[in-house]
């Protein structure tokens, strides 16, 4: 007989901590253990925190919060991250390399927390996996359904089957069926570059940075993580109804969403008390402000806003917007170029699918194609943050109140007046 070696994935829990967890020092540890071991953007810490022992949770909600880690280049600290988390989650499970029908098996049978590096290569020809990922954050759609073969019994052979043909018997008697497989569970996603949108957009993102020279990060001691992880699984254990019917209040203005991403960690910050809900809708508002506010169709769309303002116009030549466009190459829209030249017709690529085309209008006696502030109006409201109309209103007032003479503290008596 062959012998194979392989053994099987066990996944034992965490046995929980001896007596009654305090959930606010709880989500002090794990926000100060993250930050000490990796250098991590505001608010970073507090949603790591969170969705620690929500990998403990997740099957008491009807959502499963995702973590999408994403470096710029090499070496900026999202695989030492996510081997952080490994040693601090539910049932980590790394699948750097896994198939797609592996994929969903081990999350049917293990119910683990999947931790995936490399997805920029890992994803890149496995459109499959990214369907399972985009579905698999909600419980009512996170499922996937396969034809599973099925024995049926078999029962005696037959008194006239000849001897040695009982196999033969029983694949005559095997039959199949449709299985529906979970794949609902906690999953940390990291990156070199952009993760697909779609998947994103399921994404609590946190984007890394290269570490100064200045900046240190320590090692996570297995007996700490130990500790934490037990206290985890009690405060968890000690918890769940609460867990499961809590609704906590969410930040207003928050994309509905984002606000599914983030309402199982509020839930915990809301029974852990003391700063934690608070700090729970800042860490909601500010990354969700941050991913915004770096995502590269909406500082482009950004940026084509001011130069209708700057140009006080309705409508911009197409050669207008591009030389104009030329002064923000540093931008996040950047990247969209792929070192390209900024050109009308690369314009007019990045614009189409959002169904706004170029136009030709005459302006001081020149014939040329543009495009016309109105047809932008929907795309400024919806991928322009508010925070940046805001300052980008604030700054015009205050220009307005220095060339009329005011400033901004009298303006207000000035008009008045």
């Amino acid at each position: 007989m062959k012998n194979h070696n392989y053994s099987f994935l066990e996944m034992p829990d965490p046995e929980p901590w001896p007596e009654p967890v305090d959930g606010q020092l709880l989500l002090d540890q794990l926000a100060g253990t993250v930050r000490q071991m990796a250098v991590l953007p505001r608010w970073a810490p507090e949603a790591l925190a969170l969705f620690t022992p929500h990998t403990y949770a997740f099957r008491l909600r009807d959502v499963s919060t995702y973590v999408g880690v994403e470096s710029p280049e090499k070496r900026c600290g999202k695989t030492t991250l996510l081997g952080v988390l490994g040693k601090l989650v539910n049932r980590p499970i790394l699948a750097a390399n896994i198939s797609s029908s592996a994929f969903f098996r081990v999350i049917e049978e293990m119910q683990p927390t999947l931790l995936i590096d490399e997805a920029d290569t890992f994803l890149k020809k496995r459109s499959e996996l990214k369907g399972i990922l985009n579905a698999g954050y909600t419980l009512e759609t996170a499922y996937v359904v396969r034809v599973a073969p099925e024995m049926k019994s078999a029962g005696s052979p037959p008194d006239n089957e000849p001897p040695g043909t009982v196999g033969m018997h029983e694949r005559q008697n095997r039959g199949s069926r449709l299985v529906r497989f979970s794949c609902f569970c906690p999953k940390a996603i990291a990156s070199i570059g952009r993760l697909p949108e779609t998947l994103a957009d399921r994404c609590i993102v946190i984007r890394m940075q290269r570490k100064t020279p200045n900046e240190t990060c320590e090692r996570l001691n297995r007996q700490e993580a130990n500790d934490l992880r037990r206290k985890c699984a009690r405060f968890v254990q000690d918890h769940a109804e609460a867990i499961a019917q809590a609704r906590p209040q969410m930040p207003l203005g928050l994309a509905d969403r984002s606000c599914d991403i983030f309402e199982p960690l509020a839930a915990l910050a809301e029974l852990a008390g003391g700063e934690w809900p608070e700090n729970a809708r800042k860490a909601a508002v500010g990354l969700s402000l941050s991913v915004h506010e770096n995502n590269p169709i909406g500082s482009l769309f950004l940026d084509l806003l001011v130069l209708f303002a700057e140009a006080k116009a309705d409508r911009l030549f197409s050669r207008t917007i591009v030389a104009g466009l030329s002064r923000f190459v540093d931008r996040p829209w950047g990247e969209l170029r792929r070192g390209k030249e900024i050109t009308e017709q690369w314009l007019a690529r990045q614009v189409r699918p959002y169904g706004v085309y170029p136009r030709t209008f005459w302006a001081e006696g020149v014939s040329a194609k543009g495009y016309a502030k109105e047809d932008f109006k929907e795309l400024f409201k919806r991928y322009i943050p508010q925070s940046e109309i805001e300052a980008l209103l604030a700054e015009d007032a205050e220009i307005k109140q220095q060339s009329a003479g005011t400033t901004p503290e009298n303006s207000g008596a000035a008009d008045a007046a």
